[in-house]
This record gives structure tokens, sequence and C-alpha cells, in this order.
């Protein structure tokens, strides 16, 4: 029995060493192969160039629209440019036109004359295209004056011209310059301090004495003193009272 055991341990034994000389070889054999085929150089091959790469398209904002819109960091941003203009400067105001001047007639014999007079000074015969004061004076006829100041056309109707009539002096009120005042209306006036004197006679009227500053509406004798613009200057009369 014994050695049977021995016997069987000696042919695994064999079998093992078989096995393993085996493997040796083949191993052998293989890293020989190995080694040839590392040993041997490469053969280069031809290699063809790479195909060019497609040129990058043009970079369109419009493209980056979507991004810009929906990439915001804060909600008060947003795409859209404002643009900040500077308001202009304000106009400066206009210089008003100096006081205009008075009309108190005029005469178309021949040339014609405008008579007027510029603040407050005395009255003077002007031709158009004459200078009255700071104005030019450029055409008038029965209803309308034409001026020309600093490069502007000024047209006025006549009515807008004509020396602004005084206030009736009312009665137990004093007059209070002794200039003369021309009465808008028939209304009696009181008499001046001094007692007034009735010029000559002209038909059923009276005239005036030089030196007669009462106003425009005194009664004198069964008379009223009235002052009315005449083509040359006020005209002063006394009229009866009807």
């Amino acid at each position: 029995m014994n050695r049977k055991i021995i016997a069987l341990n000696l042919a695994l034994l064999a079998l093992l060493g078989t096995l393993g000389w085996m493997l040796r070889a083949h191993w052998r054999e293989t890293r020989a192969q190995e080694l040839a085929t590392l040993a041997k150089a490469a053969a280069a091959k031809a290699q063809l160039p790479p195909p060019s790469l497609p040129p990058p398209e043009a970079v369109v904002p419009a493209t980056y629209l979507e991004v810009a819109q929906k990439t915001l960091f804060s909600k008060d941003r947003n795409p859209n440019v404002i643009i900040e203009t500077v308001p202009p400067p304000a106009p400066k105001p206009e210089e008003p036109p100096p006081p205009r001047p008075e009309y108190h007639g005029q005469m178309g014999l021949g040339d014609p004359v405008a008579f007027l007079s510029v603040e407050k000074g005395g009255q003077k015969g002007f031709h158009a295209g004459e200078k009255v004061g700071p104005f030019k004076l450029v055409a008038f006829d029965r209803e309308t004056m034409t001026f020309q100041w600093k490069e502007k056309t000024l047209r006025y109707p006549l009515e807008e011209l004509k020396p602004k009539e005084a206030s009736p002096v009312q009665a137990g009120v004093p007059a209070s310059a002794p200039a003369q005042a021309v009465s808008a209306g028939p209304v009696i006036g009181i008499s001046t301090s001094k007692d007034p004197v009735l010029g000559p006679a002209n038909g059923g009227v009276r005239g005036c004495i030089t030196g007669d500053n009462s106003p425009a509406g005194t009664v004198k004798d069964g008379f009223k003193k009235t002052i009315t613009p005449g083509m040359f200057g006020p005209m002063c009369q006394w009229e009866p009272i009807q």
C-alpha cells in the first residue's frame, strides 16, 4: 500500500516537473519572439496631410442677444443703451420794443407826412424812411403804421398809437396837474382856482386864451371847454351848453 502511494507521489512530481519545463520553454520562446519584434525597425509609411479646418464664422453681435438678456446679474440691467443728450440752453428772452411813438395825425398833400411824438416830446412830421426815435418809419396809411426796429417789422393800428385820453375830472375832486386833459365825453367839470377867461367869439363858439390851464369840461358863463386832438395838435374851444 505504501509503495503505491510513494509511486503515485513520484508520478505527480514527474508530471509537475514536466509541466514546469514546458511552461519555461514556452515563456523563453515567447520572450525571444518579443525581443526579435522589438529589434526590428518600423517601416515608415507615407501619411496624408489632415484636411484643412473650415474658416470660423464672422462674429455677429446679434447672436449674443439672447445671452445678454438671460444672463443678467442685476434686474435693472438690460441690453437697451440709453443715450443721454444734453438739453439745449434755454433761449434768451426777446428784448421788448421801446415805447411806441404817439400818433397825432397825417397829411396826404404831396409827400404824405405823419405827425408823431416820441417820449412826450413835441409833435414833428415824419416821412416814410425817416427815423422816429429808436424806430424807422417804413410806411403808413389811413389805418395802420409800420415801423422797423432791430430787423423786426412792427405794424400797429393807428388807434393804438393815438395818445391815451386822460380820465375826466370828477366833480368835487381838484385837478392833480395843471396840464390840459382831453375830454373823453360830455362830462361837466369844475373850473380851476383861477377864474378862466373866454376867448374871442367864432360863430357860436369861443376860443381859448393862451395860458388858460383849466381842464376840459370846465363851465364858464354857459360855455363848456372842450379839447380835441387835431392834425397839428390839441384844439381848444368853448362850446355853448345845449
